[in-house]
């Protein structure tokens, strides 16, 4: 007989937020007397929630080992979604704790370094216009980190792209717009007066650059590859563009941004942009959310305002042709 679950079970089975902070200590301790403790519970009673938890599953979630327990497949499941229950119910009681105190609410927002960054500026400008007390957060990092980060309900909502290796399915996408990728390098470097530099003049440089798998790097890998030469393999892998900024600032590395953030940074002095022929162009990002998951208020205004500037931008060649 194949194995089921009621839709309503947990309200069935009468499963306590007791269960799940069990279920998430034993995660974090993976020894049963550890995560009693973290609880301020006594042994026995850890062991008789974890025996009810798995009694109201009629499964094992946890692998016994001398040396402490192990959760298996189901238990990795039921974990995962405890601590998306128990950080909502955080997230519930900042937001009420906001708006009771007369902020607007509280949003965590995630954004990949460019060209994002630019516009959740402009929709923060434009929201604290209208609800000044609006508490932000902002995570940057890359596009999986902040998937991740999406599914563990740590943010609210990104502006970056589903991950090629995740399910599309488990999120609401609105695509934005793509940047073209500018080369960067400090002054005086060998390649700094070049006009018209190609694929071929790069191909001896030292660079820093994403990890592997990341849609720049793999990028740029391509563009080797199509011009019948290896990826780059000196190569400093790191996700922080302070830290490339750093090492390109001092050596002879190049880096690649998009260029957004590329004109900012050179526009700062001793940072320079190569001159490439042939751009080469990033696929969009866009607005980033759960599908299932409402946004809060709180959210919902930031995540409209920066809708609406993005839709703006978009508007604005179509308005500059027909002007012409």
């Amino acid at each position: 007989m194949a194995y089921r679950l009621a839709k309503d079970w947990f309200l069935r089975s009468r499963l306590k937020l007791r269960h799940l902070r069990l279920v998430v200590a034993l995660d974090e301790h993976r020894n049963l007397h550890r995560a009693a403790e973290a609880m301020n519970i006594a042994q026995p009673a850890a062991s008789k929630l974890l025996a009810e938890v798995e009694d109201i599953l009629n499964q094992p979630l946890f692998e016994r080992h001398p040396r402490g327990l192990k959760p298996n497949i189901q238990g990795e499941i039921l974990i995962r979604n405890a601590k998306i229950v128990l950080r909502t119910l955080v997230h519930a009681g900042d937001e009420i704790i906001a708006i009771s105190n007369g902020d607007s609410g509280v949003v965590t927002v995630g954004t990949v370094m460019a060209p994002m960054v630019e516009l959740l500026v402009e929709a923060i400008d434009r929201v604290h216009a209208t609800h000044p007390r609006l508490r932000i957060t902002i995570e940057l990092d890359v596009s999986g980190v902040l998937a991740n980060r999406l599914l563990e309900g740590a943010i609210d909502f990104s502006l970056a792209r589903i991950p090629h290796d995740m399910d599309p399915g488990q999120f609401e996408y609105r695509e934005l717009w793509g940047e073209t990728i500018h080369f960067l390098c400090r002054e005086g470097h060998p390649l700094a007066e070049r006009d018209d530099l190609t694929i071929h003049d790069l191909a001896a440089c030292s660079w820093v650059l994403q990890p592997r798998g990341a849609p720049l790097r793999r990028m740029i890998d391509d563009a080797f590859l199509s011009a019948g030469l290896a990826p780059p393999e000196d190569v400093i892998s790191s996700t922080s563009a302070v830290m490339a900024m750093i090492m390109v600032d001092r050596s002879n590395a190049i880096t690649a941004m998009e260029m957004q953030v590329a004109k900012l940074l050179s526009g700062m002095g001793r940072i320079r942009i190569l001159n490439f022929a042939n751009p080469l162009s990033v696929e969009p990002y866009g607005l980033l959310r759960l599908a299932e998951r409402p946004l809060s208020p709180g959210a919902l205004i930031l995540y409209d305002a920066i809708a609406d500037i993005a839709a703006a931008r978009a508007r604005m060649p179509a308005l500059a042709a027909a002007a012409g």
